[in-house]
């Protein structure tokens, strides 16, 4: 499995100049051979619907990326992406069944609506998707009965299915890079209580928990023999969305899930965002170091 963070391939007049056909050109080799490349995909695909966001303040962004730039995550190799944030919405109804649309033609599932699942078969085995947020139109990541009860579910369906949870919450920026104990807030939003959740997503029979929002990467932990990626920051944020320090930072994980559910191997490999160009490969792997060293603060 490979899984990354935020994904937001440009936006209206702040695309890239060559249609973000570059962008993973440092990643793919990564990603070949992996049977699930997931992403979290930050902002719709969508020629359509009216901006549902007042941004004249500048405190709020709304965002779309042309229809077309599907074929760019097509050819990077995504299999599942995550609709469930903040900006899945930023168009409307018509901007999300639009991105839904595109994403369907491209072969890539999509999960993170109130109550969804997406399912596949790899290798023989079930694999279920799910994915939250605190926002409208989401799977509530501060229901955890709910998402709890989603993973059980799963389950329930095919006790074989392999359980894998997104979620989209924490508070953002670099002074959010630990996990703190108990609910965070930012903005006045709830963004969740993350460290409960996941335990409790584990504890229901989920195989791993990927979590992003925080534009920032955290720290990660084995929880039952189970992976938790508190937040994989952002990982291919071409314009509209700072890549200065600590939210530069691009992780990709890597991991090995075995038959019973429990995380094999797995690493991180570090990236950094460039304006405009993607994420290139990091020599220094800052990123994975930072997460090396937020994780030994969770133990």
């Amino acid at each position: 499995m490979a899984a990354m963070g935020d994904i937001m391939l440009g936006t209206e007049n702040l695309l890239p100049p060559d249609g973000a056909a570059g962008f993973f050109t440092d990643v793919k080799p990564f990603l070949e051979g992996a049977d699930v490349v997931f992403g979290n995909l930050e902002g719709p695909l969508t020629d359509r619907g009216s901006p549902t966001k007042d941004t004249s303040t500048g405190r709020s962004f709304c965002f779309r990326t042309p229809p077309s730039y599907g074929d760019v995550l097509k050819d990077a190799g995504f299999t599942v992406v995550s609709l469930a944030n903040n900006h899945a919405l930023d168009y409307g109804p018509e901007g999300r069944v639009q991105t839904e649309e595109v994403l369907a033609s491209l072969g890539i599932l999509h999960t993170g609506a109130p109550g969804q699942i997406a399912r596949t078969e790899i290798r023989g085995r079930p694999f279920a998707f799910i994915a939250l947020a605190p926002n409208s139109g989401c799977q509530n990541i501060n229901d955890v009965p709910g998402a709890v009860a989603l993973v059980e579910k799963a389950l329930e369906d095919d006790p074989d299915t392999l359980v894998i949870v997104s979620m989209h919450g924490g508070a953002e920026g670099s002074a959010h890079m630990r996990v703190p104990d108990g609910p965070e807030t930012y903005l006045g939003e709830n963004r969740g209580d993350l460290k409960r959740l996941a335990r409790a997503l584990i504890d229901a029979g989920a195989a791993m928990v990927i979590g992003h929002g925080p534009h920032v990467p955290r720290g990660a932990e084995l929880y039952k023999g189970r992976l938790i990626a508190y937040s994989l920051g952002n990982f291919a944020t071409a314009s509209g969305i700072s890549v200065k320090g600590a939210t530069g930072l691009a992780p990709l994980l890597l991991a090995e899930i075995a038959p019973d559910g429990t995380t094999g191997s797995y690493r991180f490999v570090s990236f950094r965002q460039q304006m405009n160009k993607g994420p290139r490969l990091d020599k220094t792997d800052e990123a994975a170091e930072t997460i090396r060293r937020l994780s030994e603060e969770l133990k």
